[in-house]
């Protein structure tokens, strides 16, 4: 009985410190919290609007590499956006086969991959505010999540 419960007590006390860190819970976001967010953990930003009008912000990861972070679900009956994507893209010339992208997907969650129509591939990932998050931990792991994605697709398919 006692080795079923370490994993939940440990569980358990790993979860403390998220806890005691936990900010008010949102439904939306906006590009002036999300920026504050990145200046914040250091990261390097630009702020644009997409075709449609909303928020683009261009970003350098952690590792280097940038990426875009979109906004979508601008909802009349809350404040803010209630989702987020993060996309980077590869220039591999379409050397990148079709059944590596697949064996990622199959392998790997919380990142979707694809060849575009040049069949370079992209990685992306989505984060949904509307049941309601505490942003900055939503964010944080949002990114922690993405980043890792990105590095393991980028090494493992993409060879870089």
């Amino acid at each position: 009985m006692t080795h079923l419960l370490r994993p939940l007590v440990l569980s358990a006390l790993l979860a403390l410190p998220v806890l005691a860190q936990s900010g008010p819970i949102v439904t939306g976001t906006d590009a002036p919290q999300v920026a504050a967010w990145l200046a914040a953990n250091g990261y390097t930003f630009s702020l644009d609007k997409d075709g449609e009008g909303m928020p683009l912000f261009h970003l350098e990861l952690k590792s280097g590499y940038n990426a875009l972070l979109f906004f979508y679900d601008d909802n009349p009956d809350r404040p803010g956006y209630e989702s987020l994507q993060l996309y980077a893209g590869f220039s591999t010339d379409g050397e990148v086969a079709l059944e590596a992208v697949n064996a990622w997907n199959y392998n790997y969650r919380f990142a979707k991959v694809y060849l575009d129509d040049e069949r370079d591939p992209v990685i992306e990932s989505d984060l949904d505010l509307s049941g309601g998050v505490d942003l900055e931990g939503a964010l944080a792991v949002f990114l922690q999540n993405f980043e890792a994605a990105f590095e393991t697709f980028a090494g493992e398919v993409v060879g870089e």
